[in-house]
């Protein structure tokens, strides 16, 4: 029991510390671009919509890669390791490439379909650009951290981000204000910086990669191999309809809060950007548990998979609502450093407040969908995605929110209640799945 609670603790906490240095980078340029006016924070606020709906592509990608790259590790299958390894960073390229390209071309309509306009459009046009036009970096940074984790190095990923968060900071602040001679860039400084930073990261990932036991070799694309036709694709498929079905449904969400005003928006936006941090410990433990469980499910062992379950759920929730009380104890003065506008931080204060009450439910959310992925069924999380989220969630917070004039409140109160249906249907199905391990085991 102690040995499955260290490897849990040694594969999970790098990746939640890197997960906290990976959202930093958005909530140092969120503060930077708040000294500028509201209007570019709800320019940012709407691009990181987008790029959480390109971001689901790359982590579905990402533990797809995790599953399939440890189950070939576990059986030693050298030569299978390394053709997956292959195919992983192409997959990446020409995936990052497409959305890269498709991004330069067609910013403008993608956002206004979100609702911008005026001068959010514009400025939100600038920033999408750049960042959302190097796609290829962020996927490439993804994949590359989650080969190089599954070769039995969590910590490294971890020290490369720290790496990245730094420069990004140092960058930002030079290209946004104009430092040292250079124009004042502003927003779009922001974009730079954060794309530089991003690339190196790059390079510093497959350099480490490269040094491990899943290093690549021989070219990354070859037409001796059906690219799109591999169990990484078959696997990454139905987990990255779950996710695009929760980030295209926050869009909509976006969609019904802008309505509310831009002050309510860039409240709202606000909000989310400090509690993103409040979920990076259940998606730390998600990314360490399915590792494991993959490894222990292949094996049949029910025992190992639920052990695991159960105390990355018990971690994260604790975890998750000890960083959520801080935040809500502090929230005054953390919103300070954005706005002191009235309707903003009154919109950011509800959003705050409904994350710290309901940690331990997205805790169990998002724990339990990474075990029934772990175990092969992806279905699940994807039909109780779609339904909690286009039905309850967007249902209730138009109803709530717009239909019964209750704003912003409805909103988060239709979330919550999306949570608990999501955290029911998945423990259930959970269950099951163990139970019936059990009887093909005795049987």
């Amino acid at each position: 029991m102690k040995e499955n609670t260290r490897r849990l603790i040694d594969y999970s906490l790098p990746a939640v510390f890197e997960n906290i240095l990976q959202t930093s980078v958005g909530f140092v340029d969120s503060v930077l671009i708040a000294k500028i006016s509201l209007v570019a924070v709800s320019a940012v606020s709407l691009v990181n919509g987008v790029m959480a709906v390109y971001q689901a592509v790359f982590i579905a990608l990402a533990v797809a890669v995790a599953t399939v790259v440890s189950n070939a590790a576990g059986a030693r299958a050298t030569k299978e390791v390394s053709e997956n390894v292959r195919q992983s960073i192409a997959l990446s390229l020409v995936i990052g490439v497409i959305l890269s390209i498709l991004s330069l071309v067609l910013a403008q309509p993608i956002l206004q379909a979100m609702g911008a306009r005026g001068e959010i459009l514009q400025q939100g046009i600038v920033f999408f650009r750049v960042i959302a036009g190097t796609s290829v970096l962020i996927v490439l940074m993804t994949v590359l951290g989650q080969l190089i984790r599954t070769a039995g190095q969590p910590r490294t990923p971890l020290t490369i981000n720290l790496v990245v968060n730094i420069l990004n900071f140092c960058l930002d602040v030079v290209l946004i204000f104009g430092l040292f001679g250079l124009p004042r860039l502003g927003i779009l400084g922001a974009g730079i910086g954060t794309a530089l930073s991003r690339l190196i990261g790059v390079g510093l990932l497959f350099h480490k990669l490269q040094k491990t036991t899943h290093r690549l070799k021989g070219p990354v694309i070859s037409l001796k191999y059906q690219l799109f036709k591999t169990e990484i694709v078959k696997r990454a498929l139905p987990i990255m309809g779950e996710r695009l079905m929760m980030r295209l449904g926050d869009i909509v969400i976006f969609v019904i809060v802008i309505a509310y005003g831009s002050k309510v928006f860039a409240g709202n936006a606000i909000g989310e950007t400090i509690t993103a941090y409040n979920y990076l410990p259940a998606f730390g433990f998600a990314t360490g548990a399915s590792i494991l469980i993959a490894r222990a499910y292949g094996a049949k062992d029910s025992l190992e998979i639920r052990t695991l379950t159960k105390k990355s759920f018990v971690m994260t929730a604790i975890i998750s609502t000890f960083v959520g009380g801080m935040i809500f104890a502090f929230s005054s003065f953390i919103l300070n450093f954005f706005t002191t506008d009235v309707v903003a931080v009154s919109a950011a204060h509800v959003v705050i407040l409904i994350s710290f009450v309901s940690e331990p439910i997205v805790a169990g959310v998002i724990i339990y969908t990474a075990a029934l992925q772990a175990m092969g069924d992806a279905k699940t999380p994807f039909y109780a995605t779609m339904f909690g989220m286009w039905i309850i969630r967007i249902g209730l917070a138009w109803i709530l929110g717009t239909a019964f004039c209750m704003g912003i409140w409805g909103v988060w109160i239709a979330t919550v209640l999306d949570n608990i249906f999501r955290l029911i249907v998945l423990k259930l199905v959970y269950e099951c799945r163990i139970k019936n391990q059990n009887i093909n085991r005795t049987t």
